[in-house]
């Protein structure tokens, strides 16, 4: 079933990524129009927030097999930015970031929601329970992140972005038609198709020769190097502020809590310890 529903995805990408955004929209216009209106709107929005990571997800695999083609029918090559190089590798390379990574991901995605519902169901005291055991759960992974990561900086997002867009792919007949296997050279280890030598030569007419395609091909440093070199450990003094940083939130929370929701002293010790 589910193999059947990622082949319609990669097949329909655009027509899922348009249904995707319609849905969005109603989100914005739901609020105020029936009882509960504002919870359905956060509960739809929540669910396309885990849809589109997993469309995201089958999209790219499918691009790394090959399986996408652009506008002209020619296969679809990924340009990984520095930030989807760095947490993915480092999600390859430790089960623990891998982890961590998503369920802190899963955490921020559906916080707005399970707060509504606290607020709706259980009261305001208990609301205020439920968000301090979210902040507690994130603080938590957080703190998992930094030591998978080998103390380096934990960023906001801590999954790989979005890195194949679906309006700009075309209709994948065109590859069944056009495309040879044989132009593409395939990594064992990587699963990552690269253009072969020979297409490259063919291209050019005869007029280009090896040295001359890798001459003029330089390579930016951050896009082959191993992904610890692309953010660097931090110091006692940067690791003092990166756990300041990660335990803000919920120092804020227990200080509403205990002075207050609308005590300047709880915003005040919060913008503290961010300017720290």
């Amino acid at each position: 079933m589910l193999q059947k529903y990622a082949s319609f995805v990669v097949n329909n990408a655009a027509q899922v990524n348009s249904i995707e955004n319609g849905l969005r929209t109603l989100t914005y216009v739901l609020p105020g129009r029936f009882a509960d209106a504002e919870l359905a709107s956060e509960a739809i929005y929540t669910l396309l927030s885990f849809v589109g990571v997993y469309h995201d997800k089958l999209l790219a695999q499918a691009a790394i097999k090959g399986l996408l083609v652009d506008k002209q029918g020619q296969p679809l090559k990924l340009d990984p930015t520095v930030f989807n190089r760095y947490h993915g590798q480092m999600a390859h390379a430790s089960d623990v970031y891998r982890v961590a990574a998503h369920v802190l991901s899963c955490v921020q995605y559906a916080e707005k929601l399970v707060e509504m519902v606290a607020a709706k169901r259980l009261g305001n005291r208990r609301r205020w329970q439920v968000v301090t055991w979210i902040e507690i759960t994130k603080v938590v992974l957080r703190l998992a992140l930094l030591r998978a990561s080998g103390q380096r900086m934990v960023t906001g997002a801590v999954v790989p972005e979005r890195e194949v867009d679906p309006g700009s792919l075309g209709s994948t007949k065109h590859m069944e038609q056009g495309v040879d296997a044989k132009k593409q050279w395939k990594g064992g280890r990587s699963r990552l198709s690269f253009t072969s030598v020979r297409e490259i030569l063919q291209q050019a007419e005869g007029n280009a020769d090896l040295g001359a395609f890798v001459a003029n091909s330089p390579q930016n440093a951050e896009r082959i190097a191993p992904a610890p070199s692309l953010m660097h450990r931090l110091n006692a003094l940067g690791l003092t502020g990166e756990l300041l940083f990660i335990l803000r939130p919920l120092i804020y929370v227990l200080s509403m809590r205990k002075l207050g929701a609308n005590n300047w002293r709880a915003w005040a010790l919060s913008l503290l310890i961010e300017l720290t």
